[in-house]
């Protein structure tokens, strides 16, 4: 059975590649302004170097290993949906794992579970090998916890936050992916 990752169809999308965001800003400079925007209050992440790529935060693709209907279905047995900002319907591109490249592909996540405290220490990267991959199919309990725990603070939802995530720094073509609908 073929690995898949997740990536959302961006806002606006338009030719058939996934282009980090620091390689929007001189190419398409009003593209990438309304994509900087979801970055507002989480400004520093924006200077955050990636260990072992070397790169900027922006400089990578941020692909998830769990499909995002996964985390809707839990959200509505959680009775959390409706505080999470969804529109209807969001569209993702289901891409294959043989898409990306091992030598500028990472993964991470963040163990900083204190949202006022944040400490690069206790986050991890290390490096992406597509033959131990696997497809994430569950919700982590610890990530459920977070969600709660944002719902009683009023803190937005993030989809991702406190996942692992796959940091691509390359592009990549659309156009053997799956365009799916989570609803």
């Amino acid at each position: 059975m073929s690995q898949h990752v997740y990536h959302f169809k961006p806002k606006g999308m338009f030719g058939d590649r996934l282009i980090p965001l620091n390689r929007l800003k001189d190419s398409y400079p009003s593209v990438y302004a309304e994509h900087i925007k979801k970055y507002k209050g989480r400004e520093h992440l924006l200077q955050e170097t990636i260990p072992i790529l070397n790169c900027l935060w922006n400089d990578v693709l941020h692909i998830s290993p769990i499909s995002p209907q996964r985390i809707l279905d839990t959200w509505r047995a959680e009775g959390l949906h409706q505080h999470a900002r969804v529109s209807e319907s969001i569209e993702v591109y289901k891409i294959p794992v043989d898409l990306l490249e091992e030598k500028t592909t990472v993964c991470y996540q963040s163990f900083n579970f204190d949202f006022h405290s944040y400490n690069p220490d206790l986050d991890r990267t290390w490096e992406f090998q597509k033959s131990l991959f696997k497809e994430q199919n569950e919700v982590n309990p610890k990530q459920l916890e977070i969600w709660k725990s944002d719902l009683k603070s009023g803190r937005p939802f993030f989809w991702y936050s406190h996942t692992m995530h796959i940091l691509a720094q390359q592009e990549i073509d659309i156009l053997s992916c799956e365009l799916i609908t989570c609803k």
